[in-house]
């Protein structure tokens, strides 16, 4: 069993202007960074056994601010396949390219749906079950009983995250899909306790919080956009 730690990047401008991201390498804005300061003292004091990133500065700069307020962590492992989906050519785009571009589909053919030179549903849902075997690669090799992983990593992410993990693996949530379904506020936290066979499949999956927000009192935040995908 190893419990996941899952924290969405702080803000960007292109957060707040409605900008598609996608792969684009944006940095925090001011206000993200001091979120990404904020959630790290949040959890300062939590143990971790490895911590790991997508390589796209945004959350690198989220995970490096939680590693330099947590003497548990010694390094920041950059992991590509934690990137946000890659929207191809809508990316620098406005939000209403991505509605009209999906203007008319149902829910199957959005799922099969990709921009030019961007990733499919499919593409992406199935780069994040590869996320999985290489967590459970990290946490075998750590020979820690338990292990807490940190993962930094986007919005987009999470929530397919959340749909691969209670449609193909049965993940108990602590509320329905028009919870989990949205997308983080940014610097959200979510935890999992994820247990794995041997051989390195997810048997047991339990979210036991989700898009915890309690270290952004007082301070304005954005309210999470969702593409509509």
């Amino acid at each position: 069993m190893l419990e996941l730690v899952l924290v969405r990047h702080g803000e960007t401008d292109s957060n707040r202007t409605h900008t598609i991201q996608g792969h684009l390498d944006t940095p925090l804005s001011d206000v993200g960074e001091e979120q990404a300061r904020r959630v790290g003292a949040f959890l300062a004091n939590q143990t971790f056994h490895a911590a790991l990133s997508s390589d796209l500065k945004r959350a690198v700069s989220t995970g490096e601010a939680i590693k330099t307020c947590n003497s548990s962590i010694d390094q920041l492992v950059l992991e590509p396949v934690l990137r946000e989906r890659s929207f191809g050519d809508l990316e620098g785009k406005p939000f209403e390219a991505m509605m009209e571009a999906i203007k008319g589909l149902n829910k199957e053919e959005k799922h099969t749906w990709g921009p030019p030179n961007g990733e499919t549903g499919v593409m992406f849902r199935e780069r994040i079950d590869k996320f999985l075997k290489v967590l459970h690669s990290r946490a075998v090799s750590l020979e820690v009983e338990r292990p807490v992983i940190l993962v930094a990593t986007h919005g987009g992410f999470i929530r397919e995250l959340n749909f691969l993990l209670v449609e193909k693996y049965n993940c108990e949530m602590p509320c329905g899909p028009d919870k989990y379904g949205r997308i983080s506020p940014n610097t959200g936290v979510s935890r999992f306790q994820l247990a794995f066979s041997p051989d390195g499949h997810l048997e047991k999956a339990q979210c036991t919080q989700l898009y915890c927000k309690d270290h952004l009192e007082g301070i304005e935040t954005l309210k999470p956009l969702l593409y509509g995908i």
